[in-house]
């Protein structure tokens, strides 16, 4: 099983050098995460699922439906046009999850080790044509939604006092997942069929190369 931890491009030079250390950036701080960790997603469906939270946290802050307690990150969030906005150009990176545990669940998945650089690639799609590459978060996840089905994302991973079963679960996360892809049907339409394939960069070569 691969995992996909999602971060800035000015992110990547430290990361490089140092692997995804334990933290709690402006991401975790979003939806409230208090804890220090290495935060990731398992597979498509947990980055997917994870994207599409975010989603609905940011709207809801937008809209005063939701407090959140980082002040920073509230203004910050009023002064954004969209989610794209607030988040700013970034990746996804890819790690493979073979002996590392993760604490929580296929969608917020944490873990207190760091992981080291040489461990990390940098996801891109890859145009057949003529080779050139776009490495965007926002472009790698329409890619993500397009390849897979609402029905396809099942809650799996620890549960927790007062949480919903894993059945109940499953059915909120296709839902909200479902809501999404019919509200940005023709974005994530583009890569049904197309010229692109996903690919993987070694995260130093990424860093030399393209920052």
């Amino acid at each position: 099983m691969y995992y996909y931890h999602m971060t800035a491009l000015n992110n990547l030079c430290s990361i490089a050098a140092q692997g995804l250390v334990p933290k709690n950036e402006t991401n975790g701080k979003l939806i409230g995460d208090e804890k220090i960790k290495v935060f990731f997603s398992e597979g498509f469906e947990g980055a997917i699922a994870l994207y599409v939270d975010f989603d609905i946290v940011f709207r809801k802050i937008r809209k005063e439906q939701m407090n959140v307690a980082d002040e920073s990150v509230k203004k910050k969030v009023l002064k954004s046009n969209d989610l794209s906005d607030f988040l700013g150009e970034g990746v996804y990176l890819r790690f493979d999850g073979t002996g590392i545990k993760n604490e929580r669940n296929f969608e917020n998945g944490c873990t207190d080790m760091t992981i080291m650089p040489e461990k990390l690639s940098v996801c891109v799609l890859r145009n057949e044509h003529d080779n050139s590459i776009i490495f965007s978060r926002f472009e790698i996840i329409k890619y993500m939604m397009a390849k897979t089905k609402p029905e396809q994302i099942k809650y799996y991973g620890a549960s927790y006092k007062n949480s919903p079963g894993f059945l109940e679960a499953t059915r909120r996360i296709q839902e909200k997942v479902k809501n999404y892809y019919k509200d940005h049907q023709t974005e994530i339409a583009q890569y049904d069929n197309c010229v692109f394939i996903l690919d993987f960069i070694d995260l130093k070569d990424f860093v030399d190369k393209f920052l």
